[in-house]
């Protein structure tokens, strides 16, 4: 697939649906190793869930789109906690459109979004089936424990950060 071939939108209300779909559909996939039964369809719960709507519309979400049809998202948002750090989440990308770098391309677009912010600290919470693809990526793992997503939907994650280099543009000297 060309890299001309992919849309990278912000992701507005319309999009929920279709959101949801995906987020469910590759969680089901590709962490059936890492999470138990349970825990995959207290996933599936919550994002069927009305508060995931909310979630959603928390976050600066990103989609990838191939001929008009979501294949994955990214978001990111001020991390509640302290404020200096930009949260990076809901990077999900359809099983069948997997390492065609539409992961990889969505979270340099939520980083640089929340660069252009000015954050240069970037977390994520993960789990454990994607850890190698974010420290592929820069990221390295702090800790390891449980997040909890919504009520009733806990999941064992690694907890990774990345720092980043802001550029800064050359001052120019007056012109003499």
């Amino acid at each position: 697939m060309g890299r001309g071939a992919i849309t990278i939108r912000r992701i507005g209300i319309d999009d929920h649906s279709n959101v949801r779909y995906l987020h469910i559909k590759s969680m089901t996939a590709q962490s059936i190793d890492a999470l138990s039964e349970a825990e995959i369809a207290a996933f599936v719960a919550f994002v069927r869930s009305p508060a995931y709507s909310d979630c959603l519309l928390a976050e600066d979400v990103f989609g990838a789109f191939v001929d008009g049809q979501l294949v994955g998202t990214a978001s990111w948002n001020v991390n509640g906690d302290d404020g200096r750090t930009a949260r990076i989440s809901s990077v999900f990308v359809d099983p069948l459109f997997g390492r065609l770098g539409i992961g990889a391309r969505l979270l340099a677009e939520v980083e640089a979004r929340a660069m252009q912010s000015g954050f240069s600290q970037l977390g994520i919470s993960a789990t454990i089936n994607a850890v190698p693809f974010f420290e592929k990526l820069g990221y390295r793992e702090a800790s390891r424990g449980v997040k909890t997503l919504g009520p009733g939907c806990s999941l064992p994650v690694a907890f990774l950060r990345k720092g980043v280099t802001r550029l800064v543009r050359p001052v120019r000297a007056p012109a003499a």
